[in-house]
């Protein structure tokens, strides 16, 4: 292979780089500010509840914005990383961000709009910024530790809070009977740990990395299994088998059985005594049996954690011994090693076959497409061993409803949510189809789950494409995460959480960047420096507006849950200065209106909530309750709400009772009906 088709996207050489002396320091200053980046907005996002309000990650997003920025105006060749095969992936993410703002053409909901394309602006901001700085293996390992030392971080910052909450003491909304510190969303911790749990195996493994690191990798992973198995969690638990399976078999390390046999050891103890700690999966796990439980798991953790650290030290010298083995130093050639796969593939596959998989599969599949959740359960761990879907399956055939009336371009960005109302055949709400592929087929249409297929499927054929090179560990650990983040991005919500997604897109951004081969690399500005710079900041505005405008409608939200109407307008109002669009500030406005007697002035802040989102049942009730509290006929509004909303039995009680009487009687009724719809758990503004 040529220099030039590794400059394009072959796979990573080392190679001198032709660069002035003088930038050396300011480049490495660089690649140091990367990693910290990387590692600080890992942490910042996962005690910001994941990233899920868009405040946390349209912060990150601006940081990010101005540090390409910098790099604009200080590298002599700011984008020289960019390459074809980068290219592709960060090409179709950016055109899947303007196919959200553009969705608003239809949807007009452009405030949910903005929210789902501040995830989309973020993951962009990371795979550009990380794929701007030129390929080097080092720079790359250096990267990988980083997030790898972030997640694992956050784990034991779990662990902790669940072991000794005296120690690591939490507030009670984490006090669930599932894992769920600090994301707030145990099947998001899960999925943490399970990217820790394959980077860690890579760590240990990888002969290239310094004794120190696969030995302190090996140390972490008893603890991060722990917080694996603490979340219950059925899908981030099989992507982290599948992703450790995927790599034992693309990287044919030699010292992988030394790695799995010292933490093999160590991780099933650990595993063994959090699963026997039953009163840590308790409703209560704060109970005084469960923190002396706690303590004796925290116990058994470290003693697995010091028992993995010695054995993977004294296994070092095991590496060396099959290293020197025939087998190792020359290989079989691909046709026998690929003979021998097929043939054992074929054993397996027959003995599976004499001892009744077939039959057992069919039955596994069928139980899981039931719609069964786990409430009946009288033990968390149960859950583990059933194959229900929990209560997915509506989920995911709403979408495909929602797809159906608008195939091509969806009903727009942040839409499910409206659309599942009007299409759910029970009565629980939820605000995700719990599966990105989905989710972009209902809200965007064909176009959105072509171009987030694209994303997903560019990054793994990159990925796959370099695995044949130099650092073929590294890369096979890489592509071993992306699938296993693509495969439960299928069943989960993890897009909406970027403590999650984005290590896959600051990872994947510098693996596919351009290598240093002794080239000189694309100049990469389009423009002067100063327009380019100009553009950062531009792009920069966007995150802002949205980030503060929702902090500022949360604190709306809370004030008035504690009865200040007037700390609640004033920022609903503030909220509104930054982004008029958000229909939530109107209906608090509204409420508030309402509460002061100023009726005729909550039906105009209605009627502009519903103007700002036409499919929402929620505002068409808002905008009934705030007419009959003027003494105008509410039912046209009512029924629409109800047309959106037909299973909601909050909307025909509020019909009768509104029926039994007049325009009087109306008034009576308004602020007593907006009372109950906020205690109701049901609307928007009562939760944020």
């Amino acid at each position: 292979m040529s220099a030039q088709a590794l400059a394009a996207g072959g796979a990573p050489v080392q190679a001198p780089a032709i660069e002035s002396r003088d930038r050396a320091p300011l480049q490495r200053l660089g690649a140091v500010a990367l990693c910290a980046l990387a590692g600080g907005s890992l942490i910042y996002l996962s005690f910001n509840a994941g990233g899920y309000f868009p405040t946390a990650p349209a912060l990150v997003a601006f940081v990010l914005c101005q540090a390409l920025l910098v790099r604009t105006l200080l590298a002599e060749r700011p984008f020289e990383g960019f390459s074809r095969t980068l290219a592709v992936p960060l090409a179709a993410l950016t055109l899947y961000g303007a196919w959200q703002l553009a969705s608003t053409l239809w949807s007009h909901a452009t405030a949910r709009a903005l929210d789902e394309f501040d995830d989309t602006l973020l993951y962009a901001l990371a795979l550009a910024l990380s794929g701007s700085v030129r390929l080097t293996l080092t720079r790359l390992r250096v990267l990988t530790r980083i997030v790898a030392l972030a997640l694992v971080a956050v784990c034991l910052a779990g662990l902790l809070s669940r072991v000794l909450p005296h120690l690591w003491p939490t507030a009670s909304d984490f006090f669930v009977d599932r894992l769920n510190y600090p994301l707030t969303y145990w099947n998001g911790v899960g999925m943490v740990a399970a990217v820790a749990v394959i980077l860690g195996v890579h760590l240990s493994a990888d002969p290239d990395e310094p004794r120190s690191v696969r030995v302190l990798a090996a140390g972490a992973l008893p603890a991060v299994g722990a917080t694996l198995l603490f979340t219950f969690s059925r899908g981030a638990l099989a992507a982290a088998v599948l992703g450790v399976v995927a790599y034992c078999l693309l990287t044919r390390l030699h010292t992988l059985p030394a790695t799995l046999l010292a933490v093999a050891a160590p991780i099933a103890i650990a595993l063994h005594s959090a699963w026997d700690a039953t009163l840590l999966a308790s409703k209560d796990p704060t109970s005084a049996g469960a923190i002396s439980q706690g303590h004796h798991v925290a116990a058994v953790i470290a003693g697995c954690t010091v028992g993995a650290l010695v054995l993977r030290a004294a296994l070092l010298l095991l590496d060396r011994r099959i290293g020197t083995l025939g087998a190792v130093l020359a290989p079989p050639s691909l046709r026998v090693r690929a003979g021998i796969g097929a043939g054992a593939a074929a054993i397996v596959v027959v003995v599976a076959l004499a001892l009744g998989a077939a039959g057992a599969v069919h039955r596994e599949y069928n139980d899981f497409l039931k719609v069964q959740l786990h409430s009946h359960l009288s033990n968390t761990r149960e859950r583990l061993t059933e194959p229900s879907n929990d209560g997915r399956t509506p989920l995911w055939e709403v979408a495909l409803k929602v797809y159906r009336s608008d195939k091509l371009h969806g009903t727009g960005a942040g839409t499910y949510q409206q659309f599942y109302a009007r299409y759910r055949n029970e009565r629980a709400y939820v605000t995700d189809a719990h599966s990105l592929y989905l989710q972009a087929l209902a809200e965007l249409g064909l176009v959105g789950l072509v171009l987030i297929v694209t994303v997903i499927g560019g990054l793994l054929v990159g990925l796959g494409t370099r695995i044949r090179g130099p650092g073929r560990a590294l890369y096979a650990a890489l592509f071993a995460v992306v699938l296993a983040s693509a495969l439960h991005q299928g069943i989960d919500w993890d897009w909406q959480m970027p403590a999650v997604t984005l290590p896959v897109f600051i990872l994947g951004g510098l693996a596919l960047a351009r290598v240093r081969d002794g080239r000189v690399g694309m100049r990469g500005l389009f423009a002067p420096r100063s327009v380019v710079a100009l553009g950062w900041l531009v792009i920069a505005v966007t995150p802002v507006l949205v980030g503060i405008s929702y902090a500022r409608l949360q604190n709306a939200g809370k004030a008035l849950a504690q009865n200040n109407c007037v700390a609640a307008k004033r920022d609903a109002l503030s909220s509104l200065s930054l982004l008029a669009e958000r229909p939530e500030s109107y209906a608090i406005i509204g409420v508030c209106d309402l509460r002061q007697g100023f009726a005729s002035a909550a039906i105009s802040a209605m009627a502009q909530a519903v103007h700002y989102e036409p499919n929402s049942w929620e505002d068409e009730y808002w905008l009934a309750i705030a007419r009959a509290g003027a003494g105008v006929d509410p039912f046209g509004a009512l029924h629409r709400a109800i047309a959106l909303n037909p299973l909601e039995p909050m909307l025909k009680d509020a019909e009768l009772k509104l029926r039994a009487g007049g325009p009087t009687h109306w008034e009576s009724l308004a602020v007593p009906l907006s009372q109950s719809a906020l205690t109701s758990g049901k609307i928007a503004i009562a939760s944020l």
